[in-house]
C-alpha cells in the first residue's frame, strides 16, 4: 500500500488531517522526549558522553521488554500486576540453575520461558474461566509468585556468568542488545498491527460483546495476551538479570508500576482497545532520561519514585480524559 505521493493514502489533505489526528499521542510524547533530551544536554555535560548513552540505553532494555508485556494486556482493558513476580521469580531462577558450564545456560532460559507463559496462562484462565478481572487474578498471583520466589531465594546472591551477562547487555561492541531490541521490537509491532491476533486484541479491548458477536473467540484472544505477557515479562527478566548479573528475589517490584506508566505516556489507554509500541519506545526514553539526570545531577534516588508517581498520575488523567472522548 503507497502511503504517501500520487494515488498513496497520505496524498490529500483530508487523509493526512485524519493520520495526524489519529497519531497525536505518538507525535506529543516525542517531542517531550526531544524536549526532555535538550534539557539533558544543557542540565548535564556527561549526559552526551558515549559511556552515559551506553548505559541509559543498557538500563532500560528491560523496562521496554516489560512494558511490551504490560500492553499485551491493557489492550484487552485491564492490567497486568504479576509481570514484576515474574521477573523476580525467573531471576532467582535463572541464578540457580546457571553456572558455569554452558550447557545449563540452554536449560535455564528456556525454564525461564516457561515459567512466563505458565504464569500467563494461570492468569488468562483465572480471568476466562474464574470470571475475574484482570488486575483481580493478576493481583492474586502476583502476591502467590512473590512468596515462590522468596522461597527459591530468601535474599539476594549468587551471580549470572560473566561471558552471558556480558554479551547479553554489550555484545558485538553493543550491537546485540540493539539488535535484538530492534527485532522483538519489530515483531511485536507486527504481531499486534498486522495479524488477526492484534486485530482481535483490540476488538476485546474495544467491546469484548462486540467481538464476540463478530465471531471473535475472546476466550482464545484473552489467553493468548496474558501467555504473550508472561513470555515477555520472561524476557524481560533475563535482560535485568544480565544486567545487574546477580540474584534477587525483590527485583521486580518496581517494574510493575514503571511498566503500566510508561505504557501509558506512550498512548495506551487503559480502558482498552488502544495502544502504541512505537510510543512506548519514547515513553521509555522519557522515564530513563529523567533517572538518568537525577542521577547524573547526584540527586537523591527517591526522587526518582515522586517524579514517576507525578507523571503516573498525569498519564492516568490524560488516558481517562482520551477515553472519555
Amino acid at each position: 500500500m503507497k502511503i504517501s505521493g500520487k494515488g498513496g493514502v497520505l496524498s490529500s489533505r483530508h487523509n493526512r488531517q485524519l493520520f495526524i489526528r489519529r497519531k497525536t499521542d505518538v507525535i506529543m510524547v516525542y517531542a517531550f522526549l526531544l524536549v526532555m533530551v535538550l534539557f539533558a544536554t544543557f542540565a548535564s555535560g556527561s549526559f552526551t558522553s558515549v559511556r552515559n548513552i551506553r548505559n541509559l540505553f543498557t538500563a532500560n532494555i528491560g523496562l521496554l521488554m516489560v512494558t511490551f508485556a504490560q500492553i499485551f494486556v491493557i489492550g484487552l482493558g485491564g492490567v497486568d500486576l504479576s509481570v514484576g513476580s515474574v521477573i523476580s521469580l525467573v531471576n532467582v531462577v535463572l541464578i540457580t540453575l546457571m553456572n558455569e558450564n554452558p550447557a545449563t545456560w540452554v536449560l535455564a532460559f528456556a525454564a525461564a520461558l516457561a515459567i512466563g507463559a505458565g504464569i500467563g496462562l494461570i492468569n488468562g484462565i483465572l480471568v476466562v474461566k474464574g470470571n475475574m478481572q484482570p488486575i483481580i487474578a493478576t493481583l492474586a498471583t502476583q502476591t502467590i509468585f512473590a512468596g515462590v520466589a522468596l522461597f527459591v531465594m530468601e535474599n539476594p546472591s549468587g551471580t549470572m556468568p560473566s561471558v552471558v551477562s556480558r554479551f547479553i547487555i554489550k555484545g558485538w561492541g553493543y550491537m546485540f542488545p540493539l539488535l535484538y531490541v530492534i527485532v522483538i521490537t519489530v515483531v511485536i509491532w507486527i504481531l499486534l498491527n498486522r495479524t488477526r491476533f492484534g486485530r482481535n486484541l483490540m476488538a476485546v479491548g474495544g467491546n469484548a460483546q462486540s467481538a464476540e458477536c463478530s465471531g471473535i473467540s475472546v476466550t482464545k484472544t484473552t489467553v493468548g495476551a496474558f501467555v504473550a505477557s508472561g513470555l515477555m515479562a520472561a524476557i524481560a527478566a533475563i535482560c535485568i538479570t544480565a544486567y545487574t548479573t546477580s540474584g534477587n528475589p525483590l527485583v521486580g517490584e518496581t517494574y510493575t508500576q514503571r511498566s503500566i506508566t510508561v505504557a501509558v505516556v506512550g498512548g495506551a489507554l487503559l480502558a482498552g482497545g488502544r495502544l502504541s509500541v512505537v510510543g512506548c519506545l519514547a515513553a521509555v526514553l522519557i522515564i530513563g532520561i529523567i533517572n538518568n539526570l537525577l542521577n547524573l545531577l547526584g540527586m537523591n534516588a527517591y526522587y526518582q519514585y515522586v517524579i514517576q508517581g507525578v507523571i503516573l498520575v498525569a498519564a492516568l488523567a490524560i488516558s481517562a480524559i482520551r477515553s472519555h472522548k
